[in-house]
């Protein structure tokens, strides 16, 4: 898909198989997997877009950036139903809680901030955060939505109690260079994680401690990773220009690598496990059945 006029940095499927992406060009889209074709408007931010989720039920759309500005979008009508300013920091990242119940951003200079998802209340602050002073580069709630992990430009993972906001795990050290995606098991008893130093990486979401040895293969930064639905594989996108396989249990390379066109910004199983999408430059999206 030809998708954008700038990079795809993000990409999110929803539940019935559209794919929403954002790209340096400050919009947000909607896009047909099946003919390529865009859905409706473009969703348009002020500036660059660095953060996206969509809700469990498929009917929001939640981004945000450099314009400091989380937007909430109704997917069918691709309005905006609700803007929640109030930051004084860019948005570098955005997760749901499982129940669509809450909404976390990461944001720069380590803020990060947990808002109830209330329309009416302009997003109810639940928790505002300061970790370090190093960029939240990535964000994500845990399986039953009591922990919040974050990955941050300082090369370390944190975990936070959603309900008290406390720090209760890390830093969790072992990357050489930023986190810039963190996802937990399906079970929550591990978080992945993948970073610029090229590697993937297990840990015990307990204990921090981390599980075998790195995962290695892709020869350029580790951008994004992605669990597969029923949670036996993780996908990984790089600036190899490949999209890797690995299986969750043992960390194990599975098939062969597919081949992108350029640098991997983003990837993203579909809901179905069926497709897997990457983003990547000059607007590019590509989807392979796998």
């Amino acid at each position: 898909i030809s998708a954008h006029e700038d990079a795809v940095y993000g990409i999110a499927y929803l539940p019935e198989g559209g794919l929403v992406t954002f790209s340096g060009d400050t919009t947000v889209r909607i896009w047909n997997v099946e003919n390529g074709e865009q859905q409706g408007m473009a969703m348009e931010h002020d500036s660059r877009v660095r953060g996206l989720a969509v809700t469990k039920d498929g009917k929001r759309i939640l981004s945000g950036g450099e314009d400091k500005v989380l937007r909430i979008w109704d997917v069918e009508t691709h309005q905006p139903i609700a803007e929640w300013g109030g930051h004084d920091l860019a948005i570098c990242c955005i997760s749901m809680s499982p129940d669509d119940q809450l909404v976390a951003s990461g944001h720069r200079e380590g803020r990060i901030v947990i808002r109830e998802m209330d329309l009416r209340e302009d997003g109810r602050m639940k928790h505002a955060i300061e970790t370090v002073p190093s960029d939240v580069s990535s964000i994500c709630f845990s399986p039953d939505g009591t922990k919040l992990a974050s990955g941050h430009d300082d090369d370390v993972i944190r975990v936070f109690d959603v309900e008290n906001g406390d720090l209760i795990l890390g830093p969790i050290e072992g990357h050489g260079a930023s986190v810039l995606s963190v996802i937990w098991s399906l079970d929550g008893s591990r978080l992945f994680t993948a970073s610029p130093d090229g590697s993937i990486r297990f840990w015990d979401s307990e204990t921090g401690k981390a599980i075998g040895d790195p995962l290695t293969g892709h020869t350029h930064f580790v951008t994004s990773i992605s669990p597969s639905p029923d949670g036996t594989k993780l996908a990984s996108a790089s600036w190899d220009r490949a999209v890797r396989f690995w299986a969750t249990d043992s960390g194990d390379p599975i098939g062969e690598p597919l081949q992108h066109e350029g640098y991997g910004w983003a990837v993203a199983f579909s809901p179905s496990g069926e497709f897997v999408a990457c983003g990547g430059p000059r607007g590019k999206v590509s989807i392979w059945r796998v």
